[in-house]
């Protein structure tokens, strides 16, 4: 027996629609309205009309304030490829199929005897999705069978990371599989897996959160834990967040950490190679979450070390920016000054028109408007930051990212640190001048 907990049902369907794809609730009300009505002529205006009521209602669901009616469920047993088990128990009970292996089964398995059996068979089940669209890989993840996954990984039937890849391409890290389908099944729309490997960096992600829940610190620099693939393609105008996926359960699984070793990895600075093969120098991509995190579960001892290092980092980017403007002012400034020179020395010689006069002039007027500099200054809203300049014909340029804490939680010491990491990520904002003078704290 259980009992019905529609805060955590709430949370629960949330899960599931992100790993969906929906990235709204309006979005997954949008498909669950056309779903409800497509027997009928159903209108983009009644859809529109419908919209706003059907949002409110799944937001109060989402958020443990409603429970789900009955008709409810089975269109969104249809949307989101669970059973209603899975759905009114929160993901704690499912409805397996007993007379044959299923890919629920096994990711329930703690048995290498089971496994081998597996992976060997001539079917190639490991690479389908079961009726509820759920690889096994999808079900090992849910039960957190760390074991399991890690069997797959060293055994060389998954990777998430191509060893032989020093870059990620446009896929990311070039993960796959070394079980290949049957020949007649090559086409099979249940053949998911090798794309889902592929494509969905979740899957790696969440590999890393239960790595660090079973202090498996090794094996983080191999997944590439402190990464995201869109950070390789870092430019001027900031990062692309089109296919960013941010894991909140990796997030956790850092500030609930225990272990010094997880904590220092995950603070620190770290290089990485652009896909122009330039070195950058960032930090974990959500840091600033992981430390937010912290705060909240009064892992003091933890975000003492976290806050640290995010103040080095920021203070480090400060000083790099701060010097590489004030080489770009002092190289305009001696280029305007020496053509000024040059002009006045000709004119000196041969005597000065009224056009030689005005450009000298002009020419003083600019050495010290320093205005157009600063254009090439960049902050995104995900915090990375860059600047570049041009030194006897090359680029000069800096790429990174910087943290800030808005929460006021803490002990005084805590909020001491909260202060300073703030005060650098201000300093460094200051920078871009007026343009950005709305997101300073």
């Amino acid at each position: 027996m259980y009992e019905l907990n529609d805060k955590e049902i709430g949370a629960h369907l949330k899960e599931l629609m992100n790993g969906m794809g929906y990235k709204t609730t309006a979005a997954f009300c949008r498909k669950y309205l056309l779903e409800i009505n497509n027997k009928v002529n159903y209108t983009k205006d009644k859809l529109n009309e419908d919209l706003k009521t059907t949002k409110n209602t799944f937001s109060r669901i989402l958020r443990g304030k409603q429970r789900i009616q009955l008709e409810q469920l089975p269109i969104l047993s249809r949307l989101l490829c669970v059973s209603y088990e899975e759905i009114i128990s929160a993901g704690k009970l499912y409805a397996p199929t007993k007379n044959h292996v299923t890919n629920y089964d096994i990711a329930q398995s703690h048995d290498r005897g089971v496994w081998d059996e597996y992976m060997k068979r001539k079917d190639t089940i490991f690479l389908n999705c079961d009726e509820y669209c759920k690889t096994v890989i999808d079900y090992a993840l849910e039960f957190k069978n760390y074991a399991f996954i890690k069997y797959l990984l060293d055994e060389g039937f998954i990777w998430f990371v191509d060893p032989n890849a020093d870059v990620c391409d446009m896929y990311g890290y070039r993960a796959g599989t070394s079980i290949k389908p049957k020949e007649l099944a090559r086409n099979y729309p249940e053949n998911r897996l090798p794309t889902e490997i592929q494509f969905q960096d979740r899957l790696r992600t969440q590999t890393i959160a239960l790595a660090i829940e079973n202090e498996d610190y090794d094996i983080l620099e191999s997944l590439r834990a402190r990464e995201i693939p869109e950070m390789h393609k870092l430019t001027w105008n900031g990062i692309n967040p089109t296919y960013i996926y941010k894991n909140e359960h990796l997030i956790e699984a850092i500030a609930n950490s225990e272990n010094e070793k997880i904590i220092d990895y995950f603070s620190d600075e770290f290089t990485i190679m652009s896909i122009n093969n330039k070195e950058i120098t960032v930090v974990f991509p959500y840091l600033s979450d992981v430390i937010e995190s912290m705060l909240n579960n009064k892992k003091e001892k933890s975000v003492e070390t976290a806050l640290k290092k995010a103040i080095s980092h920021n203070k480090s980017t400060f000083n790099k920016l701060n010097d590489m403007i004030k080489r770009a002012c002092q190289l305009y400034h001696d280029s305007q000054t020496e053509q000024m020179e040059r002009l006045i020395k000709v004119c000196t010689e041969t005597g000065c028109s009224v056009n030689d006069a005005n450009m000298i002039k002009r020419f003083k007027e600019n050495a010290d408007n320093y205005s157009h500099i600063y254009s090439t200054f960049n902050i995104d809203k995900y915090n990375y930051v860059s600047f570049y300049y041009r030194d006897n014909g090359q680029y000069s340029d800096i790429i990174t990212n910087i943290c800030k804490v808005t929460s006021k939680k803490g002990t005084p010491e805590i909020k001491k640190l909260i202060k300073e990491l703030n005060e650098w990520y201000n300093k460094i904002v200051s920078l871009g001048g007026e343009k950005y003078a709305e997101i300073l704290l």
